[in-house]
């Protein structure tokens, strides 16, 4: 066809074409060139049948001096489909028309008198097709086909439902010092993906993806960079259609000049699944907003107006996905950008129903003095566990162990380092899961200024089976508490208020398994972990009943089930190692020969090694003496070789034995 371009009615120019468009070229455009085209087309044979012309079009020319409007779209970011959109254009001169166009739409641009400085061009229920880049001009009444030069473009975006909405996440995520570095981390559930940053709702950065994140770095950051940020993402081949916008996350910059909060547990230690926890955060009171941080948590942080000098975060029914290491910081209203650093973190443990409940020990259990040393011990059931050694509800440093149980030293003790622990254990893997506190222990530190008391036992000497023993501890009667302790004994000592200037602990029904050394100590109220040193300690030795073990009294004459020569041996051991006792007391040291019981027993050591495991380092607990016999006193003898004699598997060192006993009349001399 030949087709015809006609200016402002008038036929214009004419091209033969032998497709189906031509193109009709201006070039050095001037201002004669400006106004109203359209154009038609005939058959080259019948020049007088010719087609209706297009809708007219205008050819406006831009004029530098008319200054270039402003453009916004309201509302900003990724748009719902179906939303009610509104783009304003803005400008600075009067008795204009307004001009919008869309990149690449072939139409007319709507036009639109001002309404005040600008115009509205609404767009009521926005579609993917309404998807694309805006901008705007004017052009003066009086030269209607002289313009503006179009504003900056803006980009309506259209959400695509099939696009999940992205996580957002900043890293660090508890604020940044002015100079300081933090990611922005874009997280979506599409490969391949351009990922869009925007800030306060004006696009920020891209950034092409071939996973599924996008990381937006700010280095040096300044306080030009606080702000409310948002993400979202879109496919390379459809630029306005995108996901819907992440949640906001809000880059607030550290003020070194803003103290410190501080934050607490209540309950504190290891919390029961269902309990309810609340977090209190203190900090300054005036016009400020707390703000909640758990770390790793993408979610933005719970934030809350303070009732006096801090806020509450409630947490009504704890479960294991509340666990975690949480902070807090605050903001003043003036600057919702500017943050306090965050308070250092404390720990929720959630307990692990599955996880027994460990036992806790001390090491020395009665008491340790001022710069000493004391090891307290955590026992679970499980191997490789990381245990938590807690005091008074925080948690101090973990603990991994290859084995079932962990070991916490302290050296050099301090006053500080009195009080009330307990420990628990979790899996190495970091979970906030753990098990449930064991019982607690307490730390009594000894003050040697403290003068030690005195304890006794009615009635003395051995005691029947069955009888009403009462144990007195006497000392300081001003505003103590006294307690008894048993050596051996892993439960908590009892303890009594004094009557008078002592104290009576009773033991009713008198039975085997109340046999041993006991002492006593108090501490001062005030102090209640301050104690005096221990009593001297005296022996609750019951009277034989008939067990596995063969009489518990053996005397000089027999010993049950044991061959003459094992007797004799044993006995001149007994005999032996009182007698050194009793010169150790003279101030006469014992120096064991070839020809003295203890020599006798290592030369024969190789011929009878049921000996061997008596440690002649270690002192053998001497009993009183019994005030109804003359010269009788009794030494406690080692169960595990007794029993390795008669031929019978010897018991573990932990298992709880019944103590046995020799009696050995002094009187008499040594035993023959």
């Amino acid at each position: 066809m030949r087709f015809v371009l006609n200016k402002e009615g008038r036929r214009f120019q004419t091209v033969a074409s032998k497709g189906l468009e031509a193109v009709f070229p201006i070039s050095n455009v001037r201002r004669e060139d400006r106004g109203i085209y359209s154009c038609s087309y005939q058959n080259r044979s019948e020049p007088f049948a010719v087609s209706s012309p297009s809708d007219p079009v205008d050819l406006a020319v831009r004029d530098p001096s008319l200054p270039r409007p402003s453009i916004s779209l309201s509302p900003t970011g990724v748009t719902a489909p179906g939303a009610d959109v509104t783009i304003r254009c803005r400008g600075q001169r009067r008795d204009v028309r307004f001009f919008l166009h869309k990149a690449g739409d072939l139409n007319p641009p709507r036009h639109m008198d001002p309404a005040g400085d600008g115009a509205e061009f609404h767009i009521p229920t926005v579609g993917r097709q309404h998807g694309g880049s805006y901008g705007c001009s004017y052009r003066p009444r009086s030269e209607p086909f002289i313009s503006s030069q179009p504003s900056h473009p803006v980009q309506l975006v259209v959400a695509e439902p099939s696009y999940p909405k992205p996580n957002i996440s900043l890293s660090p995520s508890w604020g940044v010092s002015l100079g300081g570095a933090v990611a922005v981390w874009c997280r979506g559930q599409h490969r391949g993906m351009r990922f869009v940053l925007n800030k306060d709702g004006r696009c920020f950065q891209t950034v092409a993806s071939k996973g599924l994140e996008a990381e937006f770095p700010i280095s040096n950051v300044s306080r030009e960079d606080r702000g409310s940020y948002s993400c979202s993402y879109q496919n390379r081949s459809e630029p306005f259609a995108m996901s819907s916008p992440s949640d906001p996350v809000d880059l607030a910059v550290t003020d070194p000049s803003l103290p410190r909060p501080s934050i607490s547990l209540s309950p504190t230690g290891v919390t029961a699944p269902g309990a309810d926890v609340t977090i209190r955060c203190q900090g300054q009171p005036w016009d400020v907003r707390f703000f909640l941080h758990k770390a790793g948590d993408l979610n933005p942080p719970r934030h809350m107006d303070p009732a006096g000098d801090g806020a509450e975060f409630h947490i009504p029914t704890v479960g294991r996905q509340h666990g975690g290491s949480y902070g807090c910081s605050y903001r003043p209203r003036s600057e919702p950008f500017v943050s306090s650093q965050p308070s250092h973190p404390v720990q929720l443990v959630v307990a692990e129903p599955s996880y027994p409940k460990p036992n806790i020990s001390l090491s020395p259990s009665g008491g340790v003095s001022l710069g000493g040393a004391v090891a307290i011990w955590c026992r679970g059931q499980r191997q490789g566990m990381r245990f938590m050694l807690n005091k008074e509800g925080r948690h101090l440093p973990a603990v991994a162990s290859s084995g079932s149980g962990a070991v916490f030293f302290i050296s050099n003790v301090s006053r500080e380092d009195r009080g009330r622990y307990n420990c628990s254990y979790q899996n190495r893997s970091g979970s906030a899961a753990a098990s449930s506190p064991s019982d607690p222990v307490e730390l009594v530190v000894t003050d040697p200024s403290l003068p030690r008391p005195s304890i006794s036992l009615s009635p003395t000497g051995v005691t029947a089976p069955g009888a009403d023993v009462t144990i007195r501890c006497q000392g300081q009667p001003r505003d103590v508490r006294f307690f008894l302790h048993k050596a051996g004994d892993r439960n908590p000592p009892r303890h009594m208020d004094p009557a008078g200037d002592g104290a009576e602990f009773h033991i009713p029904t008198v039975g085997r398994q109340h046999g041993g050394s006991y002492g006593c100590s108090y501490r001062p109220r005030s102090e209640p972990f301050i104690s005096s040193q221990p009593s001297h300690p005296v022996q609750l030795v019951v009277a034989g009943e008939s067990g596995p073990l063969a009489p518990p009294c053996l005397t000089s004459h027999i010993i049950a089930g044991a061959s003459a020569a094992a007797a004799g041996l044993l006995l001149l051991l007994v005999a032996f190692l009182c007698f050194r006792k009793t010169r150790a007391r003279k101030g006469a040291a014992p120096r064991p020969s070839s020809t003295s019981p203890m020599g006798a027993l290592k030369a024969s050591a190789q011929q009878d090694p049921v000996y061997t495991s008596i440690d002649e380092g270690k002192e053998p607990q001497t009993l009183e003496p019994d005030p109804g016999v003359q010269g009788l006193t009794y030494a406690e003898l080692d169960v595990q070789v007794l029993q390795a004699k008669r031929g019978k598997p010897a018991p573990a060192p932990e298992s709880a034995q019944p103590s046995v006993y020799a009696a050995i009349n002094r009187a008499r001399g040594a035993p023959q």
